[in-house]
């Protein structure tokens, strides 16, 4: 079976094969019940002809089947002050508190019930535009797709503007006894921030073009072109700049998004909180390392939350191997190396002085700095001490 049939089955599992002994003697009893195993080895033209046997049921294999308890669509999911906590030794951050993950488009019921039953998640943050996960089989429903999809046409591709726009969609939810709200029903809130927003796209795709290659998008555009245009600006801005060099982008000409998001995060009425994009990496990966230095996380431990990334996608790297390429990216770009994120917050530091600094830049000080903190820090914990040689004291100004 084709890898993304065998996700698209049970994309909980990876397709690790049993043993070939192992797997003789299921296809032997499943012979002798008169049923139809489906593993990572089955072929949709296999599936088609066992569904056409009314008489024989089709059952997945082993190493197929769902986990109970576990999210079955959504992937790269975690509790970033677990994951903290764990890698330090310290009951430092909150938990069950701010969480991070992939897209949600392709959740299950089970999904989102666990979102709700065991996770009890009041406010989803999602850092695409309203439109990403939604743009048509003809586009590539991705990032870097979004950042031209998101024009109508040449002259807004050319404009410019620093606003960040936040659009909100709520939707009912029921917490169980576990919940806060004694299981009352309750309102989760979707908020949409267009992270790659139009200062971003006029500096960091239509820009750095070359005038050849700025009127052959024009022509593409307007005959509507745009998956040409996508895998144009792909390759010849984006590819060549890197990882690295989109996450300098994202700084520089994300600001405004970014601050939207952190002022989401400082509410501690919207938790327990989720951030997510695509796949949860560069554009959720800033703003979480961003709201951990709020919190005077140290870097390493940035860096470790980050690279927890490159397991958390590890079972559909294939599909997003076949994204990255429609939109002119080589597979590089669905890694998560750590050098990335401290790379990029060593380039905040030299540009900008400080986190801290880069984020009252944008106008978000360090009261609204400190509000982040409060949100994800323990209030019966004075100081984070003993990690990389730092001591932190919660109320230091």
């Amino acid at each position: 079976m084709s890898q993304s049939l065998s996700t698209a089955l049970n994309p909980t599992t990876s397709t690790t094969l049993t043993t070939p002994l192992a797997k003789h003697a299921a296809q032997n009893e499943a012979q002798r019940q008169n049923v139809q195993i489906v593993d990572a080895h089955t072929t949709p033209d296999q599936i088609a002809q066992a569904a056409e046997n009314v008489p024989v049921p089709i059952i997945l294999a082993e190493e197929e089947q769902p986990v109970e308890g576990v999210f079955q669509n959504v992937v790269n999911f975690r509790d970033v002050g677990r994951g903290f906590n764990e890698d330090s030794g310290k009951s430092y951050m909150k938990t069950g508190n701010l969480f991070r993950s992939g897209r949600l488009d392709d959740a299950t019921t089970k999904d989102l019930e666990l979102l709700t039953a065991k996770y009890g998640i009041k406010t989803v943050v999602d850092l695409r535009s309203e439109t990403e996960g939604k743009m048509g089989e003809d586009l590539v429903n991705t990032f870097p797709a979004s950042a031209i999809n998101e024009q109508t046409n040449i002259a807004e591709l050319i404009k410019v503007g620093d606003g960040a726009v936040v659009t909100a969609k709520a939707e009912p939810m029921q917490l169980h006894s576990d919940g806060d709200t004694g299981g009352e029903d309750v309102q989760r809130v979707t908020y949409y921030i267009n992270f790659a927003g139009r200062k971003f796209r006029r500096h960091s795709v239509w820009k750095p073009l070359r005038l050849k290659t700025k009127l052959k998008v024009i022509a593409l555009m307007a005959m509507n072109q745009k998956p040409r245009v996508i895998e144009l600006v792909g390759q010849s801005v984006i590819e060549p700049r890197g990882l690295l060099g989109l996450n300098k982008d994202f700084v520089d000409y994300c600001g405004a998004e970014i601050v939207q998001a952190l002022r989401l995060l400082s509410n501690p009425a919207h938790y327990p909180l989720l951030v997510h994009c695509t796949q949860g990496k560069d554009r959720t990966g800033l703003v979480i390392a961003l709201a951990l230095r709020c919190a005077k996380i140290p870097e390493s431990y940035i860096i470790k939350d980050y690279a927890r990334t490159q397991e958390g996608l590890a079972r559909q790297r294939d599909v997003m191997v076949e994204e990255m390429r429609k939109t002119g990216l080589d597979p590089s770009f669905c890694d998560a190396p750590p050098n990335v994120i401290k790379q990029t917050l060593e380039y905040i530091r030299q540009k900008y002085g400080s986190e801290e600094a880069y984020l009252e830049k944008w106008g978000f000080g360090w009261a609204e700095q400190k509000k982040v903190m409060a949100c994800l820090v323990r209030q019966d914990v004075d100081d984070l001490e003993g990690l990389d040689g730092e001591t932190v004291n919660k109320c230091d100004d």
